[in-house]
């Protein structure tokens, strides 16, 4: 262990007898027999650190029990995640918490000492404190102490007073059922059995895995009340109401009172904590917001809280429930798609009452309210990059997606199921730097006749669908004469790499387009950054890893036309007419419009009685 007395626990175990430490390991399998001509070997490898908190009881606290045995669940061949619950004195759980990470082993209970599973070897990581040890802190809700941005750095729901240090490992590899991005049924059986036994989200909170946390209740306060008091002359007490623990006194206390206004400080005060825990301050005023800090004098900050309004009116409205429908239909536009149910609900307004009065209904407060939400709004906006394109704007929204391009650093990834020759001199030569990636997602999509929406004819072309493949292909070529970047094209033309929306990635930031390159600007929509692009990219990914490289990819036949008799239109071969049909009849794949007109009309007759009032 590290060299260190008992001197710097006396003052943090004071006041405190007993902890409980609840550590998660990862059991390996065991060791599979050797080939070689050595001996084989019954030795598992040691047990591996998962997590572990170790939780001071405060006075009054009653000890609870260790299970009978640890809390198991096995993952076939890649091991098994043990959780068990010690009881040991605050003193001893310390100086484990404190232990050197190549000298630590599972803990030692005070109390009935089990062979084989307690004081054996657990192999751990590179353990670093925060904040620096012997230092312990209190969650803060917000570094911006008025708007609650982010949740709290602390993974525990707890409303307790109480302080935190941690022990964060270096990065580790994990058993694949422990990967944080994973969706297979172990990850999300492991990470519930987690949460449920060690009461930590490790997906929410994936630094934790590895590492170590210490929670210390304070020894004297149990817990602090904050309201108001309305007086009939308008002015106001604030009132901070401190509860100590069973057998305490409230000693050496202060206490941080904060108030403001629609985003204005008025007052900071601290004043000495009384023997008896009440504090009052008296304003002339109402009291629009306030929070606290409470510390110590030899323990320093206990708590804090942000600044926060009262309750001082609520509306309660009643509703009931006048008809439940069940509805039927078709989960897509197939012609034998299966059928999707879902109950609906018809409510009406019962009764709305409102309780209490607002502090402040006048015109010009509610001007305050409305511009201060209209500038989050604009920040939220501002920071997402929400760009929004009016009818022909086509110039600015090229130059918009140019002067991303522009910026490039490292990568480039477009999944655009329409990209086709004309984007590459549109956009990527604006590309100022050779070191750049650049990795293209289109769709055999983009290698077929599409319609004009409006006119129901179809675009001018200069070339069919071997043509256009042909035509990417030369483009590319004359790039690359100009640019010595690498880059690559995939076409999706397979059930696990067809994809719809348009996305933008630039350096792994990702905006999403609402339309693609080819039409972007030309007809309204939006173009916005995606909070957590890397999320998106990485799925991204996975449907380029799955399609067919450009040079690849082979262009179907179009097939031979024939005069249609009944209409009087150029008509395709009614056997390659079936394809689209089945798939939805859209304009896009190139079904005459007379045609695709009449099989939405058909598929669309089921649906409409598929509603059971039942």
């Amino acid at each position: 262990m590290e060299s260190e007395s008992s001197h710097p626990y006396s003052k943090l175990i004071d006041g405190f007898e007993h902890a409980v430490v609840h550590v998660a390991v990862v059991v390996p399998p065991s060791s599979k027999r050797s080939t070689s001509d050595a001996p084989p070997t019954s030795e598992r490898p040691p047990l591996r650190l998962l997590f572990a908190s170790v939780w001071f009881l405060a006075s009054g606290r009653q000890v609870p029990s260790r299970p009978p045995k640890p809390y198991f669940k096995k993952f076939k061949e890649e091991g098994a995640i043990a959780v068990d619950r010690i009881v040991m004195t605050a003193e001893e759980a310390v100086r484990w918490y404190r232990s050197a990470s190549e000298e630590l082993h599972t803990p030692r209970p005070l109390n009935g000492f089990r062979e084989g599973s307690d004081d054996v070897p657990l192999s751990a990581g590179r353990l670093s404190d925060f904040p620096r040890w012997p230092v312990l802190g209190v969650p803060m809700e917000s570094d911006d102490i008025t708007l609650k941005s982010e949740r709290s750095s602390i993974p525990f729901r707890n409303l307790g007073i109480m302080r935190y240090t941690r022990r964060i490992s270096d990065s580790q590899e994990w058993p694949s059922f422990l990967d944080q991005e994973g969706q297979s049924k172990h990850c999300q059986e492991a990470f519930q059995f987690l949460e449920h036994h060690m009461h930590v989200n490790f997906r929410e909170y994936p630094e934790y895995l590895g590492g170590m946390a210490l929670a210390v209740p304070d020894c004297d306060v149990l817990s602090v009340r904050q309201f108001v008091d309305p007086k009939e002359d308008s002015s106001e007490s604030l009132y901070f109401h401190l509860k100590p623990h069973p057998g305490r006194k409230l000693q050496g206390l202060s206490l941080t009172s904060m108030e403001g206004q629609e985003g204005v400080l008025t007052s900071f005060d601290t004043v000495p904590v009384p023997e008896d825990g009440l504090v009052e301050i008296k304003r002339p005023y109402s009291i629009h917001v306030s929070g606290l800090v409470l510390t110590h004098k030899e323990r320093g900050v206990l708590m804090q809280t942000p600044m926060r309004q009262f309750m001082r009116q609520m509306n309660m409205t009643t509703e009931v429930v006048e008809r439940r429908v069940k509805v039927q239909a078709p989960e897509t536009d197939k012609k034998k798609s299966p059928v999707n149910e879902y109950f609906a609900e018809k409510k009406a307004l019962a009764s709305s009452q409102t309780f209490g009065e607002a502090p402040n209904a006048t015109d010009a407060f509610q001007r305050l309210l409305d511009a201060k939400r209209e500038r989050l709004l604009n920040h939220s906006a501002q920071l997402y990059d929400q760009t929004w394109f009016t009818t022909d704007q086509r110039k600015e929204a090229l130059e918009h997606i140019r002067e991303k391009l522009k910026h490039a650093r490292s990568t480039i990834f477009i999944a655009d199921p329409y990209f086709s020759a004309n984007q590459i001199p549109q956009y990527l030569f604006a590309i100022e730097r050779d070191e750049i990636k650049i990795q293209i997602l289109t769709s055999n999509s983009a290698f077929k006749k599409i319609k004009e929406a409006e006119a129901g004819t179809e675009a001018e072309t200069s070339e069919g669908s071997l043509g256009s493949h042909q035509a990417l292909i030369q483009n590319l070529t004359i790039f690359q004469a100009s640019h010595k970047n690498s880059i690559e094209v995939k076409v999706a033309n397979t059930e696990s790499s067809l994809f719809h929306d348009r996305f933008l990635a630039v350096d792994g930031r990702v905006w999403m387009l609402g339309s693609s390159l080819n039409s972007i600007g030309i007809r309204p929509t939006l173009i916005m950054r995606i909070p957590h692009g890397e999320k998106i990219l990485a799925h991204l990914m996975g449907l380029y890893k799955n399609a067919v490289p450009l040079e690849d990819f082979k262009v179907p036949r179009e097939a031979p036309k024939r005069p249609c008799v009944h209409c009087g239109r150029d008509m395709v071969d009614t056997k390659e007419a079936q394809l689209p049909k089945a798939e939805g009849g859209g304009q896009e794949q190139g079904v005459p419009n007379g045609q695709g007109t009449q099989d939405a009309e058909m598929q669309d007759a089921p649906g409409a009685q598929a509603v059971n009032n039942g």
